[in-house]
C-alpha cells in the first residue's frame, strides 16, 4: 500500500498550463481524425471512383488512407521522443505542434478523384502519413510533459484529463461534421464544404502553441539534464534490458488498447449509416458516444489513483469483453428502428466500454520508464500498439463474409469481435504486469 505525504499532493508552479497545453494537443489529435472517420462516406466519394465510393470495399478503403497517419505514428513516436529525451519535453512540443496542424490543414487542399483520378487517394495518403509523424512526437514528448508537471497523488487523475482530450475532440469533430453538414448539406459537403472542416483544427492549435512557447520545461527532466544523466541516444537503449522487456510488456498491452478504441473510431458511423441514418445524424450520435468516452477516460484515471493502475486495467478489460456485443448490437438497432433512446444507450455504451482503460495510459506508461528514456518508452510503446491494429479495415474485409450470417450487410458484430479481443489482450498484459502507483518520475527504473 502506497504511503502518501503532503510532498505527494503539492502541484508544481505552471502545472496548469502544461496540462491544458497538453489537454489541447492531444485534442487535435482526434479532432483532425474524427473528420476522417465521421466523414468516411463523403470523403469516398471525393477520393474514389463513383463505383466504389458507395460500397462496403470503398469505406474500408477510404479508412486504409487513414491508417496511413497510424502506421507513422511510431516514426514520428522515435524521432521525436527521442529529441524530447535530448532537447527536453517544451521545445519538442513546439515543432509537433506547428508540424501536424500544418497538415491537417493542407488536407483541405488536396485534389480530388475527378480531377487527377486515384492520385487524389493517393496524396491524400501521403498527407496522413506526414500528419502522423508530428502526431506520434506530439504524444511521445507531451504525455510525460503532463506526468511530470503533476502532483503524484493525483497523477492518475491528471491522464484521465489528458487523455480524455482525444475523446472530447472525437466528441468535437463529430459535432463540427454535424454542424457543417447540417448547415451546407450533403451535396455541398461532397463537393467543397468537406475542406472548411479541416481548416477549423487550426484554431486550437495556435492556443496550444501561445501555451508551450511561455512554459518552462518539466523540473523533473531539468534535474535529469542538470545532473548530466542524458543518454547519448534514448530510443536506442528502448531495446537493451531491462527497458526492452518493458517495452514488450508495453507493446501487447497497447495493441489491446488500440484495438479497443479503433473498435469504435472504425466502425461507427458506418454502423449507424448502413443502418439507415444520414451522415449528419451519424456524426451526431458518434459525437455522443465521444462525450461519453471522454467523461470514462477521465473518471477512471482517477479511479486507478485509488484501486491502483493493474486493477483498473484488468476491471475494464473483463467488463468491455463481457458486454461488446450487448452495446453494439444495441446501437445497431436504433439506427435500424430509428429509436432515440436505444440510439443514445448505444453511443453511450460504446463510448464507454472502448474508451475507458485509455484514461490510465498517459500515467501507466511514464511510470514505467526512466526519466532520460522516458519520452521514447511512452512515444514508441504507445505508438508499437498501431503495428498490427493500423491494418484493422483490411482484417475486417473477410471478417465482413464471415459475420454476415449475424448482423447482414451491418458490421456491428466486427466492431463487437474487435473490442472482445481487446479486452483480453490488455486485460492480461495488464494482470501479468507490474502496479506502477507511488512511482517516484525522477527516480524511475523499468518496471
Amino acid at each position: 500500500m502506497v504511503q502518501w505525504s503532503s510532498e505527494h499532493y503539492k502541484w508544481p508552479p505552471k502545472a496548469a498550463n502544461a496540462i491544458f497545453s497538453q489537454f489541447l494537443g492531444f485534442f487535435l489529435d482526434a479532432y483532425d481524425l474524427t473528420f476522417v472517420t465521421a466523414m468516411t462516406s463523403t470523403l469516398a466519394f471525393v477520393l474514389l471512383p463513383k463505383s466504389l465510393s458507395q460500397e462496403v470495399i470503398g469505406y474500408f478503403l477510404t479508412l486504409v488512407g487513414y491508417s496511413f497517419t497510424l502506421i507513422a505514428r511510431p516514426v514520428g513516436s522515435a524521432i521525436f521522443g527521442n529529441l524530447a529525451d535530448k532537447w527536453g519535453r517544451r521545445d519538442t512540443l513546439m515543432v509537433t505542434i506547428v508540424g501536424y496542424s500544418t497538415a491537417s490543414a493542407l488536407t483541405a487542399a488536396i485534389p480530388t478523384y475527378d480531377q487527377v483520378g486515384w492520385a487524389a487517394f493517393w496524396i491524400y495518403s501521403a498527407l496522413r502519413f506526414v500528419l502522423g509523424i508530428f502526431v506520434g512526437g506530439e504524444y511521445a514528448a507531451g504525455h510525460p510533459f503532463a506526468m511530470e508537471y503533476s502532483a503524484p497523488r493525483w497523477r492518475g487523475m491528471t491522464s484521465g484529463i489528458v487523455q480524455g482530450a482525444f475523446s472530447w475532440g472525437t466528441a468535437l469533430g463529430a459535432f463540427v461534421v454535424t454542424a457543417f453538414t447540417a448547415y451546407f448539406g450533403q451535396a455541398a459537403m461532397q463537393a467543397y464544404a468537406w475542406r472548411y472542416v479541416f481548416l477549423t483544427g487550426l484554431i486550437p492549435a495556435v492556443v496550444a502553441l501561445y501555451i508551450r512557447f511561455a512554459m518552462p520545461d518539466t523540473p523533473v527532466f531539468s534535474e535529469t539534464k542538470k545532473k548530466g544523466n542524458l543518454e547519448k541516444v534514448p530510443f536506442f537503449s528502448l531495446f537493451r534490458p531491462p527497458a526492452l522487456w518493458t517495452f514488450l510488456s508495453v507493446f501487447v498491452f497497447m495493441t489491446g488498447l488500440f484495438f479497443s478504441s479503433y473498435s469504435l473510431f472504425d466502425f461507427a458511423t458506418g454502423i449507424l449509416t448502413r443502418a439507415g441514418l444520414t451522415q449528419g445524424a451519424a456524426s451526431y450520435y458518434y459525437a455522443i458516444s465521444g462525450v461519453a468516452a471522454a467523461v470514462a477516460a477521465t473518471l477512471w484515471g482517477l479511479s486507478s489513483d485509488f484501486l491502483g493502475r493493474r486493477k483498473a486495467l484488468v476491471v475494464a478489460g473483463i467488463v468491455s469483453a463481457v458486454l461488446a456485443v450487448p452495446s453494439f448490437y444495441i446501437w445497431y438497432l436504433g439506427a435500424a428502428n430509428n429509436d432515440v433512446a436505444l440510439l443514445y444507450l448505444g453511443a453511450v455504451l460504446a463510448g464507454w466500454l472502448t474508451q475507458w482503460p485509455w484514461g490510465l495510459v498517459p500515467v501507466y506508461l511514464s511510470e514505467r520508464f526512466a526519466t532520460q528514456r522516458r519520452a521514447s518508452g511512452v512515444g514508441f510503446g504507445y505508438s508499437s500498439g498501431i503495428f498490427i491494429s493500423a491494418w484493422m479495415p483490411l482484417y475486417s474485409i473477410p471478417l465482413f463474409d464471415l459475420f454476415k450470417p449475424i448482423e447482414g450487410e451491418n458490421i456491428w458484430m466486427i466492431a463487437a469481435f474487435w473490442l472482445i479481443l481487446a479486452g483480453v489482450v490488455y486485460g492480461i498484459a495488464a494482470a501479468l504486469g507490474p502496479e506502477t502507483i507511488g512511482t517516484d518520475l525522477a527516480s524511475a527504473q523499468e518496471k
